[in-house]
């Protein structure tokens, strides 16, 4: 089942009974694994689970839901705010099945390689992040920045921002594997700051809402607003082209995103004419299969261009790929309170010691 199709039966968005006695399973099956969660946040609140501290100072990215916050970008956008304050920091992430390494040495993920790229940092992969903190530390950093770690309280921290998707906040009012939430909204009370992130897609009142809620769940924590910016295209030769060759193209969109739609729909927005699309499941691994699939769909859409994103075309180095294939290159752009979370993120990286931390 692709990644579309999921979210369908998901969201309600598909009927019948098929679809109906799936997602009464599902309901049934995200009520202990709900439970467990909030019982494991309790435990490391009050102590009951330890949490080791790193001998530097960690700022953590993460979200309530299982992806499409855009996380990746606004790792970046912390990473860039700590270089311009003098810092040397590092990257944290667990990687795709937790396989172990330096981004670009064989260990990490596709979305530790694209972090390598787009912050020119050392990327530690690691699913244990204290073992992954020392090594980051012994290679020189001042400061870590964790992927994707708002569920992992063995690290400590010392500044917790969360991303929220303005369009889908609470993934489908559900935990996994019902909905989309790793855990309850209530975890927010440990955040330290809140990112609305997508906030341009969603509508004026329903942002407003959603900023005014946050805070609460969030213990009174600011809530900033972000949107996710194209920044240009990259063709086949790796050369960068402007966006508006988009416009009018006939282009064939793919991509393994856990919120492909807001791909497809930054494509739509820049005027290209999407003649057929597939979502893949987040992660996917492109073999020879779907990749003979994908052109022959763009064939028979009569597109002109293969386009997809970033971090799937990272997964494409070295294969011989079919037809023109180019990357929609995006950034995020803090649009609301920008300055109040660069202050939060260098205040949070400002306790750097020598030794390790107790």
């Amino acid at each position: 089942m692709d990644e579309q199709k999921a979210r369908d039966i998901l969201s309600g968005a598909s009927s019948g009974v098929a679809a109906c006695a799936a997602r009464w399973g599902l309901w049934l099956a995200s009520k202990p694994y709900a439970a467990g969660m909030r019982l494991r946040r309790w435990a490391y609140r009050r102590g009951v689970f330890g949490s080791r501290a790193a001998a530097v100072p960690v700022i953590c990215v993460g979200n309530l839901t299982t992806g499409g916050t855009g996380k990746t970008p606004m790792v970046a956008w912390v990473v860039e705010r700590l270089k311009q304050a003098g810092h040397s920091p590092a990257i944290l992430t667990r990687g795709y099945k937790g396989v172990p390494g330096e981004a670009g040495s064989g260990g990490g993920s596709d979305e530790a390689r694209l972090l390598e790229a787009l912050t020119g940092v050392a990327v530690v992969v690691d699913a244990d992040r204290v073992a992954g903190a020392s090594r980051a530390v012994a290679g020189g950093a001042d400061v870590l920045v964790m992927d994707d770690g708002f569920q992992h309280r063995r690290l400590r921290r010392d500044l917790d921002v969360v991303l929220v998707d303005a369009v889908e906040p609470f993934g489908f009012g559900h935990c996994l594997p019902r909905g989309l939430l790793r855990e309850a909204p209530s975890a927010l009370a440990d955040a330290g700051a809140v990112v609305l992130t997508h906030a341009d897609e969603a509508p004026p009142e329903i942002v407003e809402w959603l900023t005014e809620h946050l805070g609460s769940l969030a213990g009174g924590a600011p809530v900033h607003s972000a949107i996710h910016r194209p920044m240009g295209l990259i063709d086949e030769s790796g050369s960068a082209r402007p966006l508006e060759e988009l416009r009018g193209r006939r282009v064939y969109a793919f991509c393994g995103l856990a919120s492909p739609e807001h791909f497809f729909a930054a494509l739509s927005r820049l005027g290209a004419h999407v003649t057929g699309r597939r979502a893949l499941a987040d992660h996917a691994v492109y073999t020879p299969r779907i990749l003979a699939e994908l052109a022959d769909a763009a064939r028979d859409a009569e597109a002109k261009v293969l386009v997809t994103t970033q971090k799937d075309h990272v997964k494409l180095a070295g294969i011989d790929l079919p037809g023109c294939v180019w990357q929609l290159a995006m950034t995020i752009d803090v649009t609301g309170g920008a300055e109040e979370l660069t202050r939060q993120i260098v205040q949070a990286a400002g306790g750097a010691v020598s030794s390790p931390r107790t």
